[in-house]
C-alpha cells in the first residue's frame, strides 16, 4: 500500500508543479497582452496626432514643393538663356556679373536647350532663321542637327512645313 501513497504523492506533485508552470505561463501571457494592448492605444494616439500635425503642415508643404520646382525651372532658363548671352555682352557690362554661377560654355549647352532657350523668345521661326541665331550666339550647328533635336524632344518642339519654308516652335 505504501507504493500507493508513493505514486499518488508523485502524481500530486506533478500535477501542481504543471498546474504552476501552466498559471505562470497564462499570467506572463496576460501581462505580455496588456503591455501591448498599452503599446496599441499609444501607438494608435501618437499616429492621429501626426495625422493632424500633417494636415496642419500640408499646404505649406505643398507650397514649398511648388517653389521647389518653379526655383528649378527659372534655374534652368537662368543657365540657358545667361550661357547664350555671355559672350554677346561687352565685357565692360556687369549687370550680367551675378549671373556667373549659372554661366556655362555655349559648346557645353546642349543644342536642344539653346533651341528652347530661343524659341521662348522667338516662338515660331524658320529654321534657316534659328540655324543663324544659334551660330551668332556661338553655337555650332548644322540643319541636320536641328531636325534631329526636333525628332528626338517631340514633346518640346514641332516643326511645319508652309510652302518651301520649314518653321520650328514649342509645343503648346
Amino acid at each position: 500500500m505504501q507504493t500507493d501513497v508513493c505514486q499518488s504523492d508523485d502524481r500530486n506533485s506533478l500535477d501542481r508543479l504543471s498546474s504552476m508552470c501552466c498559471n505562470g505561463l497564462v499570467i506572463k501571457a496576460a501581462q505580455v497582452a496588456k503591455a501591448l494592448q498599452q503599446q496599441s492605444r499609444a501607438d494608435f494616439d501618437r499616429l492621429k496626432a501626426i495625422d493632424a500635425e500633417q494636415n496642419k503642415l500640408r499646404p505649406d508643404y505643398l507650397k514649398f514643393v511648388d517653389l521647389e520646382e518653379e526655383k528649378k525651372r527659372k534655374e534652368d532658363r537662368l543657365r540657358r538663356t545667361s550661357s547664350l548671352i555671355n559672350d554677346m555682352v561687352g565685357e565692360d557690362t556687369k549687370q550680367y556679373d551675378e549671373f556667373n554661377e549659372y554661366i556655362i560654355p555655349v559648346s557645353d549647352l546642349t543644342l536642344w536647350e539653346a533651341m528652347l532657350a530661343v524659341l521662348e523668345q522667338a516662338g515660331e521661326i524658320q529654321l534657316y532663321e534659328l540655324l543663324h541665331v544659334l551660330e551668332q550666339f556661338g553655337k555650332k550647328v548644322t540643319r541636320g542637327a536641328i531636325e534631329s533635336a526636333i525628332k528626338t524632344h517631340p514633346k518640346v518642339f514641332q516643326a511645319r512645313s508652309r510652302n518651301r519654308e520649314r518653321f520650328v516652335s514649342l509645343k503648346r
